[in-house]
């Protein structure tokens, strides 16, 4: 079996961790390692191959993701259409993507190396800019974001689903969302919790100036249309979170389901955890916090 591993180079925990098991893992495997990631640490086996960021994962099997969820987005960046399986391994916070901690590995990659885990596939969404002096297509796994570009004023956003006129939002901005980002920052504008598996997406509007405008669940088969509403106006847009891309009035941002999934390695068997058990503790649901 060969593994890609890229990591978070903020993390400092990752340097006393990774040299130890790379050199386990390559000892058991193949092991091909960013070159950026073999930088940060410094030494590492002698057995392990370094290669570019962005081909690390070329004729690999798995693709090993150490840091958070912000680590495993971009990795999902990398991996592109390849069909890659990523793990994420969590060395930062509160995390819903990255699937064992640092504690785990041996044994989540022992039973990986006798084929014991699982994969599920996760939503991916596009989106293209028209009327644009350049044509761009974007994917996110977790959302699209479109914001008021730093400014103290409200944008407006005009909304079409399909055909159809929504809504225009005054606010901040909008999240276009899938399933999997939904837990993200569509959570913390007041948006829904949706399973990873529902075939949907959905509208969350940021710091609407109405008490009227409502996040919109809607079906993933659907097309969303967002223009910018009046005239001398920009805003940004980013793609789970990367460096965002100036939007100005005439401009549309066109966002549908991708063509292709991002797949995440699970733990299987008596040690896996569902995506209930995950929002129990880490919300701490069914616990009596009024003590």
């Amino acid at each position: 079996m060969r593994f890609a591993v890229l990591g978070n180079l903020t993390h400092a925990a990752i340097v006393e961790v990774a040299p130890r098991w790379l050199q386990w893992l390559s000892d058991r495997a193949e092991v091909v390692i960013a070159d950026d990631l073999a930088a940060y640490l410094g030494v590492v086996s002698p057995r392990v191959t370094v290669a570019p960021r962005d081909s690390v994962h070329l004729n690999c099997d798995m693709l090993i993701s150490l840091g958070g969820d912000g680590t495993i987005l971009a990795t999902a960046h990398v991996v592109g259409r390849s069909g890659v399986p990523i793990l994420g391994v969590k060395f930062g916070g509160l995390g819903f993507l990255v699937e064992i901690g640092p504690e785990e590995l041996y044994s989540a990659l022992e039973a990986i190396l006798a084929g014991r885990y699982e994969v599920q596939k996760r939503m991916v969404l596009e989106g293209r800019l028209r009327n644009a002096p350049e044509a761009a297509t974007l994917y996110a796994l977790n959302d699209f974001v479109i914001d008021k570009a730093g400014q103290m004023r409200l944008v407006r956003l005009k909304v079409m689903i399909d055909d159809e006129y929504l809504n225009t939002y005054i606010s901040d901005g909008l999240i276009v969302a899938t399933p999997t980002g939904s837990t993200a920052y569509s959570l913390a504008a007041g948006g829904p919790i949706m399973p990873p598996e529902m075939k949907a997406m959905v509208i969350t509007p940021i710091c609407p100036h109405s008490l009227n405008a409502r996040p919109v669940v809607i079906p993933d088969e659907k097309t969303v249309m967002v223009e910018i509403a009046t005239a001398d106006t920009q805003a940004h847009l980013s793609a789970d979170g990367q460096p965002a891309r100036r939007i100005v009035s005439g401009m549309c941002v066109e966002i549908r389901k991708a063509d292709y999934s991002v797949n995440l390695v699970r733990k299987s068997g008596p040690a896996s955890s569902s995506f209930y058990d995950k929002l129990r503790a880490k919300f701490h649901w069914g616990e009596d916090l009024r003590k």
